[in-house]
């Protein structure tokens, strides 16, 4: 069969007819020129007693030397009992997987991820929850798995991350655990990686066991005073673990305290319903000797946003883990962490006889019963005044009983 019968002269000077013709080069190959202008190159074929048809391309995208090239190639795939249409479909999936790939590699580092994933999470958590996890991703995930791609990190890649978290304690090694698992969801929705390998490591971090909280007794309080006052580090430490004491808040609400929620006229601390756990505003009374302490710490701190300002870090606050850490040196007693405070004040207030109500609205707890909760509005500032001024009077008196009082040089023994 003849071949190549077409010249570049001939191709370029087809005309568009009223109906669709075939000019052929030979050997299978022709141009179809339609009548709206579009010449396109195919080439018919035999395969398996079938007959194909390839499309080779468009022209002047293709020209007339490439046209042939391609039928010669298409041919050889032929002779090998291979569909060239096939081919060409398996190639173009090859390469949209390699295109993927390279936009995966591009967009799906470790690092940009989760900060994608924070930036997205933090218009809905709470601020302090957004700190928490920044906080992890930037002390536990970044060092290790931050410039690589997120589709290399491997199983051992993630052990060593979960492993090394275990240091600062089993709570932190889970919520990095947790966070980590939450980047690869983000992940897999935005199609950079296609499964999250993290619950299928569960095995690694165990939940440890509950404990109750430790509500300290009268001789504990004698003693945590007492090991407090012998306290060598940070002075706003101290003072953070005295708030928490007279006022039964959660050890997070008082690291994150703001000058601006306290109204000293009104011996009031109004923290808003953006920075509470349940998401209401909670007014707490202050007794004298919270004002006390506040009025001494302001003396330090006042000029500042916060009342316990971050050491290191412009514009932030007191971490809870300080907190906790300094707690477990004291060793008190076990169990005993900051938030004890919060058992030991609701022990105390309840052996005391004071109303469950009133009790329950000072630590901010959502009352279970929905029915109940919708009538119970009263914020009973006056009898939590009442109540907080009894707290801090017993504080006082257990922390004065165990004060040795300096005898005066003309009591002290003389050589």
């Amino acid at each position: 069969m003849p071949q190549n019968l077409l010249t570049d002269a001939s191709v370029r000077s087809a005309k568009p007819k009223a109906k669709a013709y075939k000019a052929t080069d030979g050997g299978g190959l022709f141009l179809l020129v339609k009548p709206n202008g579009s010449r396109l190159w195919r080439w018919k074929f035999r395969l398996a007693g079938k007959e194909g048809l390839f499309a080779v391309g468009a022209y002047p995208d293709v020209g007339l030397a490439e046209a042939r090239k391609s039928r010669d190639l298409a041919r050889q795939l032929v002779g090998k009992g291979i569909n060239p249409a096939h081919d060409r479909q398996e190639e173009k999936r090859q390469n949209i997987a390699a295109a993927e790939s390279r936009r995966r590699e591009e967009e799906g580092g470790f690092g940009k991820i989760a900060a994608a994933w924070l930036a997205e999470g933090k218009s809905i958590w709470k601020d302090g929850t957004y700190r928490q996890k920044k906080s992890r991703v930037d002390r536990f995930l970044l060092p290790a798995l931050g410039t690589t791609p997120i589709g290399r990190i491997g199983a051992a890649d993630i052990r060593t991350v979960l492993e090394t978290s275990k240091a600062a304690g089993a709570w932190a090694a889970i919520n990095v655990k947790c966070d980590l698992s939450a980047v690869y969801d983000y992940a897999v929705r935005r199609g950079l990686v296609d499964t999250n390998p993290v619950p299928g490591l569960r095995a690694l971090i165990r939940t440890p066991p509950s404990e109750s909280k430790a509500a300290l007794t009268l001789p504990l309080l004698r003693t945590f005073f007492a090991k407090l006052r012998g306290y060598r580090g940070f002075p706003e430490t101290a003072t953070c673990l005295r708030l928490i004491a007279l006022t039964a808040c959660r050890p997070g609400e008082a690291a994150d305290a703001e000058w601006s929620e306290f109204d000293f006229e009104a011996r009031l601390w109004r923290r808003p319903a953006g920075k509470m756990k349940a998401g209401r505003e909670h007014v707490s009374p202050l007794s004298s000797q919270a004002i006390d302490l506040l009025q001494q710490l302001r003396v330090v701190t006042g000029e500042g946003r916060y009342l316990f300002p971050h050491r290191d870090k412009r514009d932030a606050h007191a971490t809870t883990e300080r907190l906790c850490y300094v707690m477990r040196d004291l060793d008190i007693a076990k169990g005993a962490s900051p938030h004890c405070w919060r058992t030991t004040f609701s022990t105390w207030a309840n052996e005391n006889g004071h109303r469950p109500d009133a009790i329950e609205r000072q630590l901010a707890h959502v009352e279970s019963n929905k029915v109940r909760a919708t009538y119970n509005k009263a914020m009973l500032v006056e009898e939590r005044r009442q109540i907080m001024q009894a707290w801090g009077d017993y504080l006082a008196m257990a922390e004065a009983e165990n004060v040795i009082p300096l005898r005066s040089k003309a009591a002290m023994p003389t050589g």
